[in-house]
């Protein structure tokens, strides 16, 4: 049955839940250590807490295109809030992962925001200072299961925007502001499922929140990892395995360190999935060890690489089985780039491949429907690569950090690199005459790197060793390298 698309991205998911009033489309936030788990919700349910909340706004005198800022931990309230604020054709505002209140007051300060949604725990005291300090806080009311009359979603222009939200700021700068348009919202949404199409029956393990809303919109349901605000920093592994035993679950998203934190659990307490159909790994360069290693865990699951940005998600896919990727020092594999897309690269230089060919590498531009920029622009995604003899991107470079020495890249240095044992990251800067490596490992790896560095490499590429307990990181996937920040 063909999707129709509209104006504002909410009528899919208000047509979505409408059609499943007493199927279970959220199974929200799963119990964790001393809290009970909260009951699943039906489309009605859900339609029941949105409609509170478009009430709630609508009294407070919330218009549509007003930028609303979501103070709220990720959970039931603030899904709710989010959606009630796009049926009533407002803009929710996310801030970026790891705010304080005062960076938050200083996003409002900036954008231009005059109301923000809070939930109860914020105390009176708190209010009455944010309203002196010309922010209008509006509590997320409680689960409701009153049957409001069914309002239908604000017609909006298919150019205003639909959610704001931030990148990971791994490019060595601040977090960007990435503001989707409901038209490229609705893209987006499209172009996931042509990727990958809804199961009959299926349940999501989705990590990523903007997953979460297409799997509303598909009528595919998801179960919520049991990660508080899903923040991996809090993960705890033995929750997450437990809830994949209790099931049904067929399908998980998450990024590299999720998908680790999980490896490293399941060596010390073995335990099968076989109901599993498919995980979906992105977020960051993702190491074909990883791939291999959870395979056993997953015996029947696809492992995908899923490569993309909050600007444009996704950008490229790869199954690991169908599409083996080529030696690690031809850099990061991402697979054939998605059909939607026009794409370009613009050029930076050559590099050399493990086969001693010498390629042209340039930067990324995209543009297309799901991609959130003007329509006639290009997208810089600050991702430096080149096309194989497969016509798979393979990335090389990352913005900031792309200076070419020798015809080596970072990515080739660092993906090769991170196939020794007991190596847990590896980042490169590029000197003059070769490259700083910091290792997040002990010094007793420099052996074993120098052997793979003399098999893969120049051996005039002067590289020099530096080993860390740990390597700054982005605070959103907690796996992208932060370069600008290696000492």
């Amino acid at each position: 049955m063909p999707v129709t698309i509209s104006a504002n991205f909410y009528e899919l998911i208000h047509a979505s839940l409408t059609t499943q009033p007493t199927e279970r489309v959220w199974v929200q936030w799963p119990a964790l250590p001393g809290k009970p788990a909260p009951a699943a919700d039906t489309g009605g349910s859900l339609l029941a807490r949105i409609g509170a909340m478009s009430a709630r706004l609508a009294h407070q005198g919330v218009q549509p295109g007003q930028r609303v800022l979501l103070a709220l931990p990720v959970g039931p309230a603030l899904l709710s809030g989010l959606l009630g604020l796009l049926a009533v054709g407002a803009v929710p505002v996310l801030p970026p992962a790891g705010s304080t209140p005062r960076s938050m007051r200083r996003l409002a300060r900036e954008q231009g925001i005059r109301v923000a949604v809070v939930s109860t725990a914020v105390p009176t005291w708190a209010r009455l200072l944010a309203r002196l300090r010309g922010l209008r806080l509006i509590v997320s009311p409680a689960g409701s299961s009153v049957a409001l009359p069914q309002r239908r979603p604000q017609a909006v222009p298919s150019h205003q925007p639909a959610l704001i939200s931030h990148s990971s700021g791994s490019t060595g700068g601040p977090p960007k502001t990435v503001v989707r348009t409901h038209a490229v919202l609705t893209a987006q949404h499209l172009t996931l499922r042509a990727a990958f199409p809804p199961l009959s029956g299926q349940h999501d393990f989705p990590l990523f929140p903007n997953v979460l809303l297409h799997n509303l919109a598909a009528g595919v349901t998801s179960v919520l990892p049991a990660v508080p605000a899903l923040d991996v920093r809090q993960l705890e592994a033995a929750a997450v395995v437990e809830q994949l035993r209790t099931g049904p679950v067929h399908t998980l998203t998450g990024n590299v360190f999720y998908f680790r934190q999980l490896l490293q659990y399941l060596t010390q307490q073995p335990t099968t999935f076989p109901e599993v159909v498919a995980l979906g790994i992105g977020g960051s360069p993702v190491p074909e060890a990883l791939l291999v290693a959870l395979q056993p865990y997953f015996p029947a699951a696809q492992r995908i690489v899923i490569y993309g940005s909050s600007e444009a998600e996704p950008l490229a896919i790869r199954d690991a089985a169908a599409s083996p990727a080529p030696l690690p020092a031809a850099g990061y594999c991402v697979g054939h780039l998605r059909p939607e897309i026009s794409w370009e690269l613009q050029p930076l230089g050559q590099v050399r491949t493990p086969a001693g060919c010498w390629v042209q590498v340039g930067e990324l531009a995209v543009r297309g429907p799901h991609v959130a920029v003007a329509e006639a622009e290009w997208f810089l995604t600050g991702d430096f690569g080149y096309l194989d003899a497969e016509h798979r991107l393979v990335l090389t470079g990352r913005k900031g950090n792309e200076t070419i020495v020798a015809g080596v890249q970072h990515y080739q240095l660092e993906h090769a690199l991170s196939t020794v044992p007991g190596v847990a990251r590896v980042a490169a800067r590029p000197t003059p005459e070769g490259f700083t490596v910091y290792v997040q490992g002990p010094a007793d790896l420099q052996p074993a790197l120098r052997v793979v560095l003399g098999q893969c490499f120049p051996t005039d590429l002067a590289v020099s060793f530096h080993f860390r307990t740990e390597l700054p990181v982005d605070g959103r996937h907690h796996s992208k390298i932060l370069y600008a920040q290696l000492a």
